[in-house]
């Protein structure tokens, strides 16, 4: 995994993968053009996520779910920062939402944030392992994460490329998958597919059975990438031999030398079982056991056995501090305080430069006013912009295919599948459905025109929460 990149060469699933298979911890930070995210993984998981995206907040996601009110929120907002508070913490005291209520709502918006980047199909990503404490962490896992992303957000062109002419390819249960399917959450005609892909099958013959060919397209692609499924047929396992024969195989690490045995052995624990201070809890757990079974002292002569045990008992020691969070937190911050030798002419760090906070829903406001005056290009490019802030909103992408249509930059058959593509990101898109009929309707087809203007007018005057 190189520390840096291109999203083009390197798409956020792979990277996702990658930090995931191997526990990585530390911040993944994406740019594509203005947008800007910083996800933080312990351990291979997610547990926070910042961006500069305004509607990514946890306030804004709290109105757009029909938890708190605009008018709510702005007297939280303004009552808070008078106060020194969080938001949540206000919002927690005056008891305008229970603290169960707000942390459930809170793992909801980080797995939202964490979807986007996977609309993403240019920009740059870099890794760092310097990731900073998170006070009241969500994990997120990988695994799941693909298949929501895959299935929601993923780009229909990346779907399409993936699988093209792959119809008849037979499909497998994977016989080395990356994790575990039995922890996947996943819907019972996710659970059917993968029955059959078990049993031996073909994307042909599931698509023949399936309620939409493109869900099960996205879900067919995720289990291929995560390896849960395969198009090869794994190999019969060999018949076990019998115990009489059986020949224990040495799977010990090999054991240390005179000469590193009387080496003076490191006291600071990070040191004594060879981790970066930015381990997470699973790389501390298999470093120490690492570490005790090459010094475990019974594996040594008796001229080297005290030597071992000394080493053994301090990486044991080593292990206790680490897996304290608050002890490793507190050596972590001793290592911080000790005063660096610096050259008396080291120039002071430049200031981080503030991010540009992108409101799309203003962008999708100012869109409207312009569409309403007749200015289309200006239009779209609100639109276009509003829609990379958030392609997990079916309104933003319906408006960006109908004003392409009325530009004549897309035509008729490319907008209804964009249209159709909005509804399915967003079943209740009364926008969506709205262009749909009207498309119809200009190309002479009147009984699906009155259909989809049917199911727009039902949409557009019911509330959204």
């Amino acid at each position: 995994m190189p520390r840096q990149g291109d999203l083009r060469e390197q798409p956020y699933r792979l990277i996702l993968l990658a930090i995931a298979t191997r526990e990585k911890s530390g911040v993944l930070t994406l740019k594509r053009g203005v947008l800007e995210k910083e996800i933080v993984f312990d351990s291979g998981a997610a547990v926070d996520c910042h961006s500069n995206i305004a509607t990514e907040t946890l306030g804004r996601f709290l109105v757009s779910s029909g938890k708190i009110s605009e008018t709510q929120y702005h007297d939280a907002l303004s009552s808070s920062a008078a106060r020194g508070m969080t938001l949540e913490e206000w919002l927690t005291q005056r008891t305008i939402i229970a603290p169960a209520e707000l942390n459930r709502a809170a793992q909801q918006n980080l797995g939202r944030k964490l979807l986007e980047p996977f609309h993403w199909t240019h920009g740059t990503w870099h890794f760092s392992h310097d990731a900073p404490a998170v006070e009241m962490p969500h994990r997120v896992r990988v695994p799941q994460l693909i298949i929501t992303g895959i299935g929601k957000v993923e780009p229909s062109e990346t779907i399409e490329s993936a699988l093209h002419d792959a119809g008849a390819l037979p499909l497998y249960a994977g016989s080395s998958p990356l994790f575990d399917a039995a922890e996947l959450r996943l819907s019972d005609e996710q659970r059917r597919v993968l029955a059959a892909i078990r049993e031996g099958t073909s994307l042909d013959e599931l698509r023949l059975a399936a309620a939409s060919t493109e869900d099960l397209d996205r879900f067919v692609f995720a289990v291929l990438l995560l390896g849960v499924a395969s198009p090869e047929r794994s190999a019969p396992e060999p018949p076990a031999p019998q115990p009489a024969v059986v020949i224990p195989q040495q799977t010990l690490a090999p054991i240390a030398s005179a000469d590193e045995l009387n080496e003076s052995r490191p006291q600071d624990s990070f040191e004594a079982l060879g981790l970066d201070r930015n381990a997470g809890a699973m790389e501390i757990v298999r470093a120490f056991l690492r570490t005790a079974e090459r010094f475990l002292p019974t594996r040594y002569e008796d001229n080297l056995r005290e030597k071992a045990q000394e080493i053994f008992l301090a990486s044991a020691r080593a292990y206790a501090e680490l897996a304290d969070p608050s002890r490793r937190q507190a050596l972590i911050d001793r290592h911080a305080q000790k005063p660096d030798i610096k050259p008396a002419a080291s120039p002071a760090p430049a200031e981080k430069p503030r991010r540009t906070i992108i409101d799309p829903e203003e962008l999708y406001r100012q869109g409207r006013a312009a569409a309403a005056a007749g200015k289309l290009r200006n239009a779209l490019g609100s639109f276009e912009m509003a829609a990379e802030c958030d392609a997990q909103n079916g309104t933003y992408a319906a408006e960006v295919a109908y004003c392409r249509f009325q530009l004549l930059i897309s035509p008729a058959a490319t907008t209804l599948k964009a249209l159709k593509n909005a509804i399915r990101i967003d079943p209740r898109c009364g926008v969506a459905y709205l262009y749909l009929g009207k498309i119809q309707e200009t190309l002479g087809n009147h009984v699906e025109a009155e259909a989809y203007l049917g199911r727009a007018s039902m949409l557009m005057q019911r509330p959204r929460f």
